[in-house]
This record gives C-alpha cells, sequence and structure tokens, in this order.
C-alpha cells in the first residue's frame, strides 16, 4: 500500500478542518482529541509551524501539526524549569490525527520522522508534546519518536496530560543503571509523585488486565531544574 508524507500550505486550512472532525466524530469521548481553531491551523500552516498530511489515493488520510509558540503567550515550556531565553528554540508537537479506516499503518510514525527531519535547519533545540492518559497509544507513539513523559499538567479547559519533552536534535542523558519501576496510567498521584522526584517516563507496558503501566527511570532533563 503506497502512502506519501508531504508538507501542507495555507491551501490545506479546508482538509485539515474537515480531517479534524472527522476524526473527533469518530471518538467514543471526545476530550481525548483536542481541536484546533481555524486561526491556529492558519498560523501553523504558514510560518508559524509545519504541517505534514499523508495522502493515499489522492486522499490526505492523516496529518501532523507542529507549532512554534515564539513570544505567544502558551508555550508548553513554562511548565518546567527551561530558562526564557531558549523559549525561541521551542516547539510543540501538537496535533497527530488518522482517519480510523487507516489506523493500523504506521502513518503517525510516518508523520513524525518527516518532521524531525525537517526541523533539523529551524534553529528549534527543545520538543514539547501533551498527550492524554487516557490514550495510551498516543503517549506510545511519541516515545517511539523520542519523547519522555516529564509531568503531569492539567491543559485545555482542566483536561489532564501527560506533558512530554524530547531534546532536538541532542538526545537524552544517559540514565545508566538507575533502578526502573512501574506506575499504572491511572495512578495519577502516584505519577506526579514520581516526576516531581526526578522520575521520567521511558516506556509503556501493559498489566495482566490490559491496563496501560508507565515504566520510569530517574533521568534528568537536560537543563538544570529550579521548580519548588
Amino acid at each position: 500500500m503506497t502512502f506519501e508524507v508531504r508538507r501542507l500550505g495555507p491551501e490545506s486550512l479546508g482538509t485539515l478542518l474537515d480531517l479534524q472532525e472527522r476524526v473527533s466524530s469518530a471518538l467514543p469521548d471526545r476530550s481525548v482529541f483536542r481541536t484546533s481553531t481555524p486561526e491556529f491551523i492558519t498560523y501553523c500552516l504558514a510560518d508559524g509551524g509545519r504541517c505534514y498530511g499523508v495522502t493515499h489515493g489522492g486522499e490526505t488520510v492523516a496529518y501532523r501539526m507542529v507549532y512554534f509558540p515564539r513570544d505567544r503567550a502558551f508555550n508548553l515550556a513554562k511548565d518546567t524549569a527551561l530558562p526564557p531565553a531558549e523559549y525561541h528554540r521551542v516547539a510543540h508537537w501538537d496535533t497527530v490525527a488518522v482517519l480510523p479506516g487507516w489506523r493500523g499503518h504506521g502513518l503517525a510514525r510516518r508523520l513524525n520522522v518527516r518532521a524531525l527531519a525537517d526541523l533539523a535547519d529551524t534553529g528549534i533545540r527543545h520538543l514539547f508534546a501533551t498527550s492524554s492518559p487516557a490514550n495510551p497509544h498516543g503517549v506510545r507513539t511519541l516515545i517511539e519518536a523520542g519523547f519522555q513523559p516529564v509531568d503531569l499538567v492539567r491543559k485545555f479547559g482542566g483536561s489532564l496530560r501527560f506533558l512530554l519533552y524530547r531534546p532536538s536534535p541532542a538526545q537524552w542523558p544517559t540514565a545508566g543503571e538507575s533502578p526502573e519501576k512501574t506506575i499504572a496510567f491511572s495512578a495519577t498521584d502516584e505519577l506526579e509523585r514520581a516526576f516531581r522526584d526526578g522520575w521520567t517516563g521511558t516506556g509503556i507496558s501493559h498489566d495482566a488486565h490490559g491496563h496501560a503501566q508507565l515504566r520510569m527511570r530517574r533521568r534528568p532533563l537536560p537543563f538544570a531544574d529550579a521548580r519548588p
């Protein structure tokens, strides 16, 4: 089966608005997927980010949006100790969506590979993303792209989200032989304590009942953490 990944321009606004509505309306819990305003998508399609689509047979079946917050108020780096002088080097791994009939073909991974390669010449050094604890597949896809859960935050009207980080193009510091532990996605209080104590997520497993668990190691962020 042939898929093509291409960068999208301003003429694709209608396509993305239609796609996000089709994806959102097919979900049993629509709060898991955050839709974007036409103004935000227009900003990202221009010079405020990068947008990519996957086409098959002339139809766009998946997309990925990357957002450059720059000096705008909403910057996920503000939930970490990243120095403000670095905020202009931040990108948000914003929205990825695949139409229900095309899931299982690794399209999100293809989009991630293309977007990561394209950012190499932009001066971006810090990538942030959020994902719902109710969406372990989304969290897994981000981890496979080099992101690691570093906190739990409330965003988008109070919804609980994992905050994930990836240095770019640098790599994460090695965790060495640090101990590992596993915490259920549903144990949010325990996860929050672990993040405060310097643990980050490194992978996902499932218990005997199929419930998602976050595998964690002590791994410092690649910048000093000065949070109280």
